[in-house]
Order: structure tokens, then C-alpha cells, then sequence
């Protein structure tokens, strides 16, 4: 192997989060990844690190015949380009597909991921406007694609994805290196800003909006709300008395939360959104908020950064 490819540095990692760290701080080329990491539901956290490094990887599955991951995950049905191999294939095998990766087109220039991109500082000043996000399954990739539409200066954001313990950390780093505006995990007390986006996720303990001005972040810690904690629909319904300057949306998911604290909302006045079927990842929370009426309307991923920030000049 290092004969045929001078200079090259292999990692090695026997668990996803031990994966993710490594590759985000050495931003591999290319990453031969076991199935069974594949079929984790944290593995969109990897997917995406991987499509912000622009680094090639491979599903190698334990024996032939045997079912790969894509077919039976939502998350593996949209990725382009992913091959898959067996542990019994000959070596010579690995190695094509190795070539194929050193060698196909890359983006015009590698992404850095050690680096947040350089920013102006917002105007501090009384917020007027809020945008509240909720999402899960499919949400990291979704979250990546509204974020990096967002200004320096957008409103304050507060969103909360569903993920793995132990990767919200990651989450809030990845989405920083993307956005213009400042990404940061959410902490107890933080006082909400123009250009700051705060993230709730992988921790214990529920995102709210305090009552009194400034607003400031509350974090509680509490029981499961709607099966999740933090929870879409305890952040949704904390800003309720704020409904009138609230623009809120629910992106792709499994199950119900956020839709009840979103038509809450909407009762209250707030501008209200869910993701459409065609580019959710999984059409379930989407769908909720849809059916019961708390979204006023139902919008493509590619659009839904510039709705957001539409409704809230409004």
C-alpha cells in the first residue's frame, strides 16, 4: 500500500465517534467505511462532515450477499456515488476502488474544516425577529443547507436536531465552518443576538426562551417531550408569547415533535413553515405539522432559507 501510494497516512477507528473526530481533524481524501456504521442513525452526522470535506467513502459490508445499508436507510438513499464492497473481495478490488477515488474530479477548491469563514460582526442591538428551527432524521444535511444562505446579521436562530449523545459538540463546529453567521452549542443563561445561531442538540436538557427582555436562553432539564429531549415542541411553545415576531419551520423527520408547539405558534400569530415531502429526507414531522394546519405552507429545502428570512422582515 505505501509503495503504490507514496506518502499516504492511514486511520484507523473501531467507533463512529472516534471516526468522526478523526476525520475532521485530519480531512481525509477518501474513508472506507463499515456497514454497520452506515445503518447508525448518528451516521448522518459522518455523511455530512464528509460532503463539507468533499471526502470519497466506501461502505464495506461484512460478507457477500449480505443486505447494504442503503437499501433500508433513508439517509443512504439520497447519497450519490457511495460503493459498496465486501470483506471477501480480493485486495485488488480495495484498490480500484481506491484509484477511482484518488482520481475523480474534486470541487474546484477542498473545503477547510479547521477554519470558521471570516465574519463581520452584527450590530448588537433589541431583537425583533426570531427564527426557530426543529428537525431530525436528514436534518444535519438540511440544517447545512439552509445555514449557509443565512447572513452575518441574520435574526437569531434557535434550532433543535435530534442526534446522538455526544454529538452536538460536532454539529455546532461542522455548521459553523458554513454559515456566515456565528453557530454556537446552547447554554443556560446566553443572551440572544443578531448573527447567532444556537444549537440544541445531543444534550439532555430542553431549549426555551426565558419571558422577561432581553430575551435569553433557558435550558431545562425535564422528561422526554414528545419522545425527545431537547425537544422541537418545548422550544416551539416556550416562544409563544413572543408568537407575533416568532418565524418557525419544521424540517425533515420521524415522528411528531415540533407540530404541536408549531401550531401553537401560528395561533399566535407566527409565521409558520414545514419542509415539503419531495425534499425531505423522511416526511414524518413535515407531514404532522402539514395535516393538523400548523404550517401555513410547505416549502422545498432549496428555498427555505431565503422564505425564512423573507418572513421575518415582514
Amino acid at each position: 500500500m505505501e509503495s503504490a501510494y507514496p506518502g499516504m497516512k492511514v486511520l484507523l477507528a473501531n467507533n463512529l465517534m472516534m471516526a468522526y473526530n478523526q476525520a475532521e481533524a485530519a480531512q481525509p481524501v477518501f474513508a472506507f467505511v463499515e456497514d454497520g456504521f452506515t445503518k447508525l442513525p448518528e451516521f448522518e452526522m459522518m455523511m455530512a462532515l464528509f460532503s463539507a470535506m468533499d471526502t470519497r467513502w466506501v461502505s464495506v459490508m461484512d460478507t457477500q450477499g449480505a443486505t447494504p445499508a442503503r437499501k433500508s436507510s433513508p439517509l443512504l438513499d439520497v447519497g450519490a456515488g457511495i460503493f459498496e464492497l465486501t470483506k471477501s473481495d480480493h485486495p485488488s478490488q480495495f484498490a480500484q476502488y481506491l484509484d477511482m477515488m484518488l482520481n475523480a474530479p474534486r470541487r474546484s477548491a477542498r473545503a477547510t474544516a479547521s477554519a470558521a469563514p471570516a465574519r463581520p460582526s452584527a450590530t448588537a442591538g433589541s431583537v425583533k425577529k426570531l427564527i426557530l428551527i426543529g428537525s431530525s432524521t436528514g436534518g444535519v444535511e438540511a440544517l447545512r443547507n439552509v445555514l449557509v444562505g443565512f447572513p452575518f446579521d441574520c435574526p437569531p436562530t434557535l434550532i433543535v436536531q435530534h442526534t446522538g449523545k455526544n454529538f452536538g459538540s460536532g454539529l455546532v463546529s461542522l455548521l459553523d465552518r458554513i454559515c456566515p453567521a456565528r453557530v454556537r452549542a446552547a447554554e443556560d443563561g446566553i443572551t440572544l443576538e443578531p448573527g447567532h445561531v444556537y444549537i440544541a442538540a445531543g444534550q439532555r436538557r430542553h431549549m426555551g426562551i426565558t419571558s422577561r427582555k432581553p430575551l435569553r436562553l433557558r435550558m431545562k432539564e425535564g422528561p422526554d417531550i414528545s419522545g425527545h429531549t431537547p425537544s422541537v415542541d418545548a422550544l416551539f411553545t416556550s416562544a409563544v408569547p413572543y408568537g407575533k415576531d416568532v418565524v418557525a419551520t419544521i424540517l425533515t423527520g420521524m415522528g411528531q415533535d415540533g407540530a404541536r408547539g408549531l401550531l401553537e405558534l401560528r395561533k399566535a400569530g407566527a409565521k409558520t413553515f414545514a419542509q415539503d415531502e419531495k425534499s425531505s429526507v423522511v416526511y414524518g414531522m413535515p407531514r404532522v405539522a402539514w395535516e393538523m394546519g400548523a404550517a401555513q405552507q410547505q416549502v422545498p429545502l432549496t428555498r427555505m432559507a431565503n422564505t425564512l428570512l423573507q418572513a421575518s422582515k415582514v
